[in-house]
């Protein structure tokens, strides 16, 4: 099979993984409340666990290793959170206090698709390692497209159950497959397009997403999953279940990659 083949194998790979998780919050009816609430409480600590173990630590690796500094990495990500704590506020103003505090679905809508522009930004680099990779050769490639689909099937799962609060569910499949193929179009477009000396002002980038994704995880989705006034146990486990499967995961996924520098 020549590379170019390989690369269409590979980046379809990614998107039937992307598919398949986001297909599986939808198998929860649309009346079961309990069952989805829990859902959501589930996908915010994965969505803590990605902040800190997986976005974070590869944001500020990507600034420091492309002549960034620190400073300029924490920079991005404070404007990152400051640009969707603005927006937030805009969106309150514009709809009123009184309206707005009774509009579940004027919340959620914000949640949602902040998580979704601030994923999609990740899933562009997530398509240009695999290219990186695949570049290196066909097993380095093979190693990281393993580690990109455990790592993908955990956040497409988390965005699926973010957006279906907000949205119906065929707008929200909708969402989904164009989020779906961001990292495989990625990919293949990077692996022809790729060119090291350009990448000095992509990790401050994916540190400006980082900003995004920590407003949209820790001042959205942490106080939805736990506002309500009667604390349950069992929801506190569900949260700390969802931050441990990212832990396996970034383990895993960081054995397969086997310290490979993309």
């Amino acid at each position: 099979m020549d590379d170019n083949a390989m690369l269409i194998v590979f980046a379809v790979t990614i998107f039937v993984v992307s598919m398949i998780a986001a297909r599986l919050p939808f198998l929860f009816k649309k009346g079961k409340k309990i069952k989805l609430h829990m859902l959501i409480t589930f996908s915010t600590g994965i969505m803590l666990g990605v902040l800190f173990v997986m976005l974070l630590p590869e944001a500020l690796e990507r600034a420091m290793d492309n002549g960034g500094s620190a400073e300029n990495a924490a920079y991005m990500i404070f404007a990152g959170f400051l640009l969707l704590f603005i927006m937030d506020f805009l969106v309150k103003k514009y709809f009123g206090k009184d309206e707005y505090e009774g509009c579940d679905a004027c919340e959620h809508d914000i949640t949602s698709m902040s998580a979704f522009i601030g994923l999609s930004i990740h899933s562009f680099f997530d398509g240009l390692a695999l290219a990186a990779a695949f570049i290196a050769g066909d097993d380095v490639g093979l190693m990281v497209l393993i580690a990109l689909c455990l790592h993908k099937a955990v956040v497409v799962f988390s965005l699926a159950s973010t957006m279906l609060m907000s949205h119906h569910r065929k707008k929200t499949w909708t969402y989904l497959t164009v989020f779906s193929l961001i990292s495989p179009l990625a990919a293949m477009i990077s692996y022809y397009a790729l060119d090291t000396g350009g990448l000095e002002t992509a990790g401050l980038a994916l540190c400006f997403s980082v900003g995004i994704f920590a407003f949209v995880t820790m001042c959205d989705m942490l106080p939805e999953a736990f506002h309500h006034k009667e604390k349950d146990l069992r929801q506190m486990g569900i949260f700390l279940v969802g931050i441990a499967v990212v832990v396996i995961v970034e383990i895993v996924s960081a054995s397969l990659m086997g310290g490979v520098e993309i």
